[in-house]
C-alpha cells in the first residue's frame, strides 16, 4: 500500500518525506517529540479529507484531469474529526495564510492558499506509484480542503486508512453507531466508545461466512468448517482471546426494532486435559460486560477488531502498548507479526511505540527510526533507538561488550561533525566505539554508565554535552564539566563545550563562503547585519575567544527559518565543516578528540 508520505507544513514538519515498507508491520520509534504520532495523525487527516471529498465531490474528483478545476470544500472546525486539537491552527507549522514570495517562486502556484499538504504514494497490485495529495487551508476558522496533486485515473484503487489512538472513552452503554459517528469517536481518541460496534461488525460478518458454507443440512462439516474457522474474523479474535486472556466473547444479537444498545459479555474458559477449551458454566462464573475488564484487555480488543477487519488497508496504532503489561506488549507484537506469517496478507500496519519490550523483540527490518527516517539495518543501530526510550537493553549488546568504549553525544550530527573535523586536523576519533545519542544530563549519563559497568567492568565512557544556557564557569581545563567531581583515573569523563553548541565552532566565514560559492566579504557582511557579529575570515580558533563568540547560538544562526545560514547560503553545517582547514578547526574540538583518545588508549 502506502510507500511514501510527503508532508508540507503539517505540525512539526515544514517539509518532510517518509519512505515506508508498503506491506507488513512498521514500528515507528524514537524519543518524545520525535514525530511518531505526527506522522500517524497526518495519515489520519489525509484519510478524513479523502472521505469528505469522496462524499461531497465524487470519486472522479481525485482523477488527475480534475485537479485545478472547481472550488475546494469548506467545513467548520466542529466538523473536523480525525485528530483532537484545541484549534485547527495547531495542525500547521508556523501558520500563515499565504506562501512567502520565495516559496511561490519555488513551489506550485496553482493553490497558493493551500499551504499545508499531505501526499501519499502507494502501489496496489499492478498499479504502481499512484499519488494523491490533499491541500488544506484555514480562513477565518473555516477549513478548506481540495486535491492539489494526483495521477489517478478512473478505476485506480485508493487505500482505506483507520487510525486507532491510545485506548480511552469507554461508555457504560453503547448505542449502535453510524460510520460517521465512529470516525468522530476515533478522531477524538475515544476508541473505547465504539468497541462494541467494532466487535458487532465482526459478528455480522461471521454469520454471513458461516451461512455461506453450510451444507444442504444446514451444518458445517469437514473442509467447510476448517475454512470457516480460518477465514472468520470473529473466530480469529476468539482464538486470540482464548490464547491470551483465557476468555472469549458472548455477543447478543441486535434487533434495531427492539434494541437500543449493543450487549457483549466476557466469558471465562478453562483448558481440559486434552488441550481443548471449554466455557466455565454460568453457575460457577457470571458473564461480565466487557466494560468491567481492564484497559489492557479493551485495548487489545480494539486493536485486533481492526486488524481482522476485511475492509481496512492501512491500520495506524498510536502507542497501543500504553495500557499493557510488559509481557503483553511483547505478546501484542508477536500476535500482529503472526498475522503476516503466511505471506498472503497485504495489509499495512504502522505502530507508534515507546515500548522497550516491543523494540527488543522486533526484527530490525521493521523498526523505523523517526530520527534518521530509515529502517534499522544492524544490531548496533538498536542502541540509538532504545536510548530514546530509556532502555536497559544496552548492557546486553554484544557490540558494547566487544568494544568497551562508549561516547554519549546529544545528536547524531555531533558525531558526524566531529568525524569531519577530526580528519581535517588528523586527530581521528576511534572507530571501535559505541555512540549513544540522548540529551540526558551528565548526572543521568553517569548513573547509566555505572549500571553498565556492573555487567561490563572494563567499560570506559566519554559524556559530551552542549553548554547551552549553563554558565561559562562550569567548563574547566580540557573542557571538563566542573559541577561534578570525579575520582582520579575515573573510567568516565564529563566534557562540555565552552561555546553554546558544536555549531558555534563552525562560524567560519571562509569555510561558509567555500561551501556556498559566495565571497568571504558577503558572508561576513551578512553575519554582521543579521546577527550583529564581526567575525574574522578564519573564525576564532582559540579556546577563549571574545565573549560574543562564547555566547552566540550557532545552531540558531545556521538553521533559523528564513535568516539562517543554511537557508540563505544554501549550504548545511556538514558542508561547512568539510570546507574547513586544519588551521580553522577550533582548539576545543582538538582538545575533545585528544581527551577521548587519551582515555580509550589507557
Amino acid at each position: 500500500m502506502i510507500k511514501r508520505i510527503e508532508l508540507t507544513r503539517f505540525k512539526k514538519y515544514k517539509q518532510q518525506s517518509f519512505t515506508l515498507k508498503p506491506t507488513g508491520v512498521s514500528l515507528l520509534v524514537g524519543g518524545n517529540n520525535a514525530g511518531k504520532s505526527t506522522l500517524i495523525q497526518a495519515l489520519s487527516v489525509w484519510e478524513f479529507c479523502k472521505m469528505i471529498l469522496f462524499h461531497e465531490k465524487g470519486r472522479n474528483s481525485f482523477n488527475h484531469e480534475k485537479v485545478g478545476s472547481g472550488e475546494g470544500f469548506g467545513m467548520s472546525a466542529e466538523e473536523f474529526m480525525p485528530v483532537a486539537v484545541p484549534s485547527l491552527n495547531h495542525l500547521w507549522t508556523n501558520l500563515k495564510t499565504q506562501l512567502a514570495p520565495n516559496e511561490k517562486q519555488e513551489g506550485p502556484g496553482n493553490f497558493p492558499g493551500y499551504i499545508m499538504r499531505i501526499k501519499c504514494v502507494w502501489d496496489y497490485e499492478k498499479q504502481v506509484d499512484r499519488t494523491l495529495e490533499i491541500g488544506l487551508s484555514l480562513v477565518n476558522d473555516r477549513l478548506f480542503i481540495r486535491v492539489t496533486e494526483s495521477n489517478l485515473s478512473e478505476g485506480d484503487y485508493i487505500p482505506t486508512i483507520v487510525y486507532l489512538p491510545t485506548f480511552a472513552g469507554v461508555l457504560p452503554k453503547e448505542n449502535k453507531a453510524t460510520l460517521a459517528e465512529r470516525r468522530a469517536f476515533l478522531g477524538r481518541g475515544m476508541a473505547g466508545s465504539i468497541i462494541r460496534n467494532m466487535i458487532y461488525d465482526l459478528y455480522k460478518e461471521d454469520i454471513q461466512i458461516r451461512e455461506s458454507l453450510y451444507d444442504s443440512g444446514g451444518r458445517l462439516r469437514g473442509s467447510n468448517k476448517e475454512m470457516y474457522l480460518s477465514t472468520s474474523p470473529l473466530q480469529k479474535l476468539q482464538n486470540n482471546l482464548r490464547h491470551t486472556f483465557k476468555s472469549e466473547l458472548e455477543i447478543e444479537p441486535f434487533n434495531e426494532d427492539f434494541h437500543t444498545v449493543i450487549k457483549i459479555y466476557e466469558r471465562k474458559i478453562k483448558v481440559n486435559n486434552d488441550g481443548k477449551c471449554e466455557l466455565i458454566p454460568k453457575s460457577k462464573y457470571s458473564p461480565r460486560d466487557i466494560i468491567t475488564q481492564g484497559s489492557g484487555y479493551l485495548q487489545w480488543l480494539s486493536i485486533f477488531c481492526m486488524l481482522y477487519s476485511s475492509n481496512i488497508d492501512v491500520l495506524l496504532l498510536d502507542e497501543p502498548d500504553a495500557h499493557l503489561h510488559a509481557s503483553l506488549q511483547s505478546e501484542l507484537l508477536r500476535e500482529i507479526l503472526a498475522y503476516f506469517e503466511d505471506g498472503s496478507r497485504d495489509k499495512q500496519i504502522l505502530i507508534s511505540t515507546h515500548s522497550v519490550e516491543m523494540i527488543k523483540l522486533a526484527p530490525l527490518s521493521i523498526i523505523f527510526s523517526m530520527e534518521t527516517r530509515k529502517y534499522l539495518y544492524e544490531e548496533a543501530s538498536r542502541v540509538a533507538v532504545l536510548s530514546g526510550v530509556g532502555s536497559e537493553y544496552f548492557p546486553k549488546l554484544d557490540l558494547l561488550k566487544r568494544y568497551k568504549k562508549l561516547i554519549f553525544v546529544e545528536n547524531e550530527s555531533d558525531k558526524k561533525i566531529l568525524s569531519i573535523l577530526g580528519e581535517k586536523c588528523r586527530l581521528c576519533l576511534p572507530a571501535d566505539v559505541v555512540y549513544w545519542t540522548n540529551t540526558y544530563s551528565h548526572a543521568d549519563r553517569r548513573h547509566i554508565f555505572e549500571e553498565l559497568r556492573k555487567i561490563i567492568p572494563d567499560l570506559k565512557c566519554v559524556s559530551l554535552r552542549d553548554r547551552d544556557m549553563d554558565n561559562l564557569d562550569v567548563v574547566g581545563e580540557g573542557l571538563t564539566f566542573k559541577a561534578i567531581t570525579l575520582p582520579l583515573n575515573s573510567p568516565i569523563i564529563l566534557l562540555q563545550w565552552r561555546r553554546k553548541n558544536i555549531e558555534s565552532y563552525l562560524m567560519c566565514p571562509k569555510a561558509i563562503a567555500k561551501a556556498s560559492g559566495q565571497s568571504v566579504d558577503e558572508v561576513k557582511r551578512y553575519i554582521q547585519e543579521k546577527f550583529a557579529l564581526a567575525i574574522e575570515d578564519d573564525g576564532y580558533v582559540e579556546a577563549v575567544p571574545p565573549e560574543a563568540i562564547l555566547t552566540l547560538d550557532g545552531k540558531h544562526h545556521f538553521t533559523a527559518e528564513i535568516i539562517g545560514i543554511e537557508h540563505v547560503f544554501n549550504c548545511d553545517k556538514y558542508a561547512v565543516a568539510k570546507e574547513m582547514t586544519a588551521d580553522e578547526v577550533c582548539e576545543d574540538v582538538k582538545t575533545f578528540i585528544k581527551r577521548v583518545n587519551q582515555l580509550f588508549n589507557q
